[in-house]
C-alpha cells in the first residue's frame, strides 16, 4: 500500500529443499509462537521529496507500535519531535492507497482520510460512520543540510486497519460489579508489544468515564506502576505497583482479582504475581470475581398460549389443566434462575408466571396439533403502562421494560416486591424499541428512535447499595450504521445481536456489536421479530412472524421448530 500502507518487504533467504532420503526421526512438536508481521520501517534518505518524507514516515509510525517510534522521529525536526506524542490517538483506515496532495507555497502536505475507527489514549476505540472522513496536515520544512522534515503535525498516528489488526489487540480490563461479586469488562486496544505493560497501566488508571458509576476498583487514588515494566517469565506476569497501591486488605484482595483476570487474557500469560513496594500484594481473600451469569441450556417460550421450554431439541409446554395464556400474550423473557417467565398482555401490562418451574415434572411434548387450553393460566400482574416493549431479566431478579412513547426512564419491578422508577433523561421524547440489561447487571442496551432516527445506546446502570437501579448514566452509541432495528440482545459480555425490521422475502439485517468493538452486518432471517441467544453468535436463535424458529448453523440458518410464538433464553 503507498502511504500509510506502506507495503512491508520481505526477504528470503537461505531456501532449503525437502530432504527426500534417510532415517525417519521424530520431532520435537513444538512450533514457534506466531510474532506479527511488520510494517518495513527505514529512516529518511538524503534527497527525499517532500511526499517521500511524509510517506516514510506514516510508515514508520505504524511500526513504531511494535517498537519505540524511534525511526519515526527520524523524519521529524527537533521541535516536532520534542512535541509530538504518537499514542495520543490513533486514527484506523481500511481503504487502499492515500494520495497526499502537496501545497509548494505552504509547504504544506495534506491526507483525506477515510476513517473506520478512533483510538484514544487509554485505548477506547470509538467506531466511524460509513463515509466519515477526516483531513490530516503536515507542515514541512528544510534543516540546514537542506533536507525536509516534519516541522509540524498533530499528536497521534495513522495506521491502516490491516497493521492495526496485527499490531494492537483488544484487551478486556477486569472491573467489579458496585457488589463486588461479578466481573464487568471494559474493552480498550492495546498495543501488542508490552502488552501487559499497556493493560496493567490502564488497569490502574481506573475505567471509562461512561462506566465508571457501576464499577468498583480496588486500586487507590496515587496507585501507578513502581517498575514501568510488566515482565513475563515462563508465563508468570510480575507486576511491581508503588507503595500507594497499598489499600486496605479488601483493596489489595480486589486489585490480585482485577489484574489476574485482566493479564491472563494476554497471550503467553498463564499466572500474576503482584508485588506493593517490593513486598508481595497479599489481601484478605474476601473479593472472588464471577463472570455474569450464563444462560441455561432452556430457553421460555409460548406456544399454543401455553408456556413451553425448549432444550435446544425438544419443547415442552405446561399440560391443558394449567390453563391457556390470553391470546395476546408476546415477548417473554426468562429469570437467570430459571423460575419465572415475564411477558406482556395487550402490549401495557407486564405479566410474570412460575408455571414453567413449579410444573417442570408434568410439563408434556409439544405436539403439532395442540390446542389451546380451556382455562386460563393464572398470572401475576407487575405492572402495567401504555404501551410496554418486551421485558428484560437483570441477574438480580429485576424484570425491565419502558414505555414506547418515552418520557425518560425505564421501569424496575421486582417480583412479590418493589416497583423503581428509573431516570434516563435522554430517553425523553423518543420512540423506545427494545431494551436489554446485560449479564453482569451494570448496563442495558437500549433500542430508539428520535426524528427518524435509529439510535442504539449503551448506558450504566447506577444502583443504590442494596441493589436497587435509580438512574441510567449518559449512554455512549454502538453498532455504527444500525438502520430500522426491532430487537436487541446481550449475547457474552461484550457483545450484542441487534436485529433489524422484517422486510417481506428479504432475510432481515443482523448486526453483531462489540461494546468498545467493532461491529459486523450479517443476515438473520426472512419475517425475523426477534432474536435471542445463549452464548455467542453459534447460538443466536431467530423467531419470525410465521412462528418458525430458526437456529444458527455455520453463517446460515436452519429451522427447528415451527408453531412458536415467542422464544427467549435467559436475560
Amino acid at each position: 500500500m503507498a502511504a500509510i500502507a506502506a507495503a512491508t518487504v520481505f526477504a528470503l533467504a537461505g531456501c532449503a529443499s525437502i530432504p527426500d532420503s534417510g532415517p525417519v526421526e521424530e520431532g520435537g512438536g513444538e512450533v514457534p509462537e506466531a510474532r506479527p508481521i511488520l510494517p518495513f520501517a527505514e529512516g529518511p534518505q538524503a534527497g527525499d521529496s517532500p511526499t517521500a518524507i511524509v510517506s516514510g514516515f506514516l510508515t514508520a509510525s505504524a511500526a513504531g507500535f511494535a517498537s519505540d517510534f524511534s525511526v519515526a522521529r527520524e523524519y521529524l525536526s527537533p521541535e516536532a519531535n520534542n512535541e509530538w506524542d504518537p499514542s495520543a490517538r490513533v486514527v484506523v483506515f481500511n481503504s487502499g492507497a492515500l494520495t497526499p496532495e502537496w501545497d509548494e507555497d505552504s509547504s504544506n502536505i495534506q491526507y483525506s482520510v477515510p476513517v473506520a475507527a478512533e483510538i484514544d489514549a487509554a485505548g477506547t476505540l470509538v467506531e466511524a460512520p460509513d463515509g466519515t472522513r477526516e483531513i490530516i496536515d503536515f507542515q514541512l520544512s528544510e534543516d540546514d543540510q537542506g533536507e525536509y522534515r516534519i516541522s509540524a503535525l498533530e499528536d497521534g498516528s495513522v495506521i491502516a486497519q490491516a497493521n492495526f489488526d496485527r499490531l494492537f489487540l483488544p484487551v478486556p480490563l477486569a472491573f467489579a460489579s458496585m457488589d463486588e461479586t461479578t466481573v464487568v469488562p471494559d474493552l480498550r486496544w492495546l498495543p501488542l508489544n508490552n502488552g501487559p505493560t499497556w493493560a496493567a497501566r490502564e488497569l490502574i488508571a481506573g475505567p471509562s468515564p461512561w462506566l465508571a458509576s457501576a464499577v468498583r476498583t480496588g486500586f487507590p487514588p496515587g496507585s501507578a506502576l513502581d517498575l514501568d515494566s510488566v515482565v513475563v517469565t515462563d508465563g508468570v506476569a510480575a507486576v511491581k505497583l508503588n507503595t500507594a497501591s497499598a489499600g486496605t486488605p479488601a483493596e489489595r484482595s480486589l486489585v490480585q482479582e482485577q489484574l489476574t483476570r485482566t493479564l491472563t487474557t494476554l497471550p503467553g500469560v498463564v499466572d500474576v504475581t503482584v508485588t506493593v513496594g517490593g513486598v508481595a500484594l497479599g489481601g484478605d481473600g474476601s473479593i472472588a470475581l464471577e463472570p455474569g451469569p450464563l444462560p441455561g441450556g432452556t430457553a421460555a417460550a409460548i406456544v399454543a398460549s401455553r408456556l413451553g421450554a425448549w432444550d435446544g431439541t425438544d419443547m415442552w409446554v405446561t399440560p391443558d389443566e394449567a390453563g391457556a395464556l390470553p391470546v395476546t400474550a408476546s415477548h417473554i423473557a426468562w429469570s437467570y434462575q430459571g423460575q419465572s417467565a415475564a411477558f406482556l398482555v395487550d402490549g401495557w401490562t407486564l405479566g410474570l408466571s412460575d408455571a414453567i418451574y413449579d410444573d417442570a415434572e408434568i410439563l408434556v411434548p409439544m405436539t403439532a396439533d395442540m390446542e389451546v387450553p380451556a382455562d386460563e393460566l393464572d398470572y401475576a400482574e407487575l405492572y402495567q403502562g401504555e404501551r410496554l416493549v418486551g421485558p428484560s431479566f437483570d441477574r438480580q431478579g429485576w424484570v425491565w421494560t419502558a414505555e414506547t412513547s418515552n418520557g425518560g426512564g425505564l421501569v424496575a419491578v421486582q417480583p412479590g416486591g418493589d416497583t423503581a422508577e428509573i431516570e434516563a433523561r435522554w430517553l425523553d421524547g423518543r420512540s423506545v424499541q427494545s431494551l436489554a440489561v446485560s449479564r453482569d447487571g451494570t448496563r442495558v442496551v437500549v433500542l430508539s428512535r428520535e426524528g427518524g432516527q435509529q439510535l442504539a445506546e449503551v448506558a450504566t446502570v447506577v444502583r443504590s447499595e442494596a441493589g436497587v437501579p435509580l438512574t441510567l448514566g449518559e449512554p455512549i452509541p454502538v453498532g455504527v450504521d444500525v438502520t430500522t432495528a426491532i430487537d436487541a440482545q446481550w449475547i457474552d459480555d461484550l457483545t450484542i445481536a441487534i436485529l433489524g425490521e422484517a422486510q417481506e422475502e428479504v432475510p432481515s439485517s443482523l448486526w453483531i456489536v462489540t461494546v468498545g468493538g467493532d461491529t459486523m452486518l450479517e443476515s438473520a432471517t426472512v419475517g425475523a421479530m426477534s432474536v435471542t441467544a445463549r452464548h455467542g453468535e453459534s447460538s443466536l436463535v431467530t423467531v419470525g412472524s410465521d412462528g418458525s424458529v430458526r437456529a444458527r448453523v455455520g453463517t446460515g440458518w436452519e429451522e427447528v421448530l415451527a408453531g412458536v410464538t415467542d422464544l427467549a433464553y435467559a436475560g
